[in-house]
């Protein structure tokens, strides 16, 4: 998935309350379509639970048994980066407080696939945000741990648990204020209904619609200003379920505990491939924006070595070939930017 968002007609956010992250057993958490998970819990009326449990057994043996693999661990196993190689100028940029240890910590939320999730032992993070940073502290002459974290505390936690974030972070000019972005990619923000649009769901007026969406993200913040628009009209507030993870958002779409479901096109367009016909994008992309790195405010030094490593990958052609492996190009950048200058 942020100021990549239109200033909506009146529809697209809700003041509705946020739904708390449903907690799940580790078998139900691997439970998916793809990588997004179908959760044995979704239907949820008197007399369903067995049913339930049938459909969440079926759509796991028909489409993606539990713990098995969707083909993608073995995508980034092939992603070759032996031609990168550490460039000792960009490295020695580095802040002290970053290189001390030869490690980079970096903080992401893997729920967001393909950009960043967990592998087949459900432990892994990959995805193209990974392979992108971990090219990156190659070129810096880094080993990389990346930490998976909920998606609202990576940015408060860069420069003191991180020593930065890469999770589809949009730049904005409000998050600019507490960090510092390099910009390693763009992508748009994707509606997405389930197949046939049942609901007939207008993009353009979602007042009194029930919409998913993970928490923190532009996306909701976007839907939060509808809502507002919607009731300023005189229309029902839209009826906004935030998750801890974009997972139980694409969950709820799934299972029809929610009409709508608002995330990155790159998320939006992979749960429609993995859920094969499930779900079906509603609309083309729009607001294009810059997601960046997340660089500790002040720390200049390795903003500036991350974007000369990033740049780099760039004019090599590394970078290229990581989207193309993900499938992801569309949003490939021709240059590292501090700090873009955004709305």
């Amino acid at each position: 998935m942020l100021t990549r968002m239109r200033k909506p007609s009146v529809g697209k956010r809700l003041a509705g309350k946020r739904s708390a992250g449903i907690t799940f057993t580790r078998c139900e958490k691997r439970m998916r379509i793809g990588r997004f998970m179908v959760l044995s819990s979704g239907l949820k009326r008197a007399g369903r639970a067995v049913m339930a449990t049938v459909v969440a057994l079926a759509v796991c043996t028909s489409l993606m048994a539990c713990g098995t693999s969707d083909g993608l661990d073995a995508q980034q196993a092939n992603i070759d980066l032996s031609d990168v190689h550490e460039n000792k100028q960009l490295a020695a940029m580095v802040s002290p407080e970053v290189s001390h240890d030869g490690v980079l910590t970096v903080g992401s939320n893997a729920t967001w696939a393909p950009a960043e999730f967990t592998g087949e032992d459900n432990e892994t993070v990959i995805g193209f945000d990974i392979d992108i940073i971990k090219a990156v502290a190659k070129v810096l002459g880094l080993k990389v741990k990346v930490v998976d974290s909920a998606f609202a505390t990576i940015i408060p936690s860069v420069g003191s648990k991180f020593d930065v974030g890469i999770s589809g972070f949009t730049i904005t000019a409000e998050r600019e204020k507490a960090v510092t972005f390099v910009q390693h990619y763009s992508a748009g923000m994707s509606y997405a209904v389930r197949a046939g649009n049942p609901k007939n769901i207008d993009s353009d007026n979602l007042c009194g619609v029930r919409a998913s969406v993970q928490v923190g993200t532009a996306e909701e913040t976007a839907l939060e200003d509808s809502s507002v628009a919607c009731v300023k009209a005189g229309k029902p507030a839209i009826a906004l379920q935030v998750y801890e993870q974009q997972t139980q958002a694409t969950t709820a779409l799934i299972t029809g505990r929610s009409d709508v479901m608002y995330s990155d096109t790159p998320v939006s367009a992979y749960a429609v491939k993995q859920t094969k016909g499930k779900l079906e994008l509603l609309d083309k992309p729009y607001d294009i924006a810059p997601q960046g790195i997340v660089v500790k405010k002040g720390d200049d030094k390795t903003a500036h070595a991350i974007q000369g490593a990033l740049q780099e990958l760039i004019d090599s052609g590394v970078y290229m070939r990581i989207l193309k492996a993900w499938g992801v190009e569309d949003g490939a950048i021709d240059k590292a930017v501090i700090n873009p200058k955004v709305d």
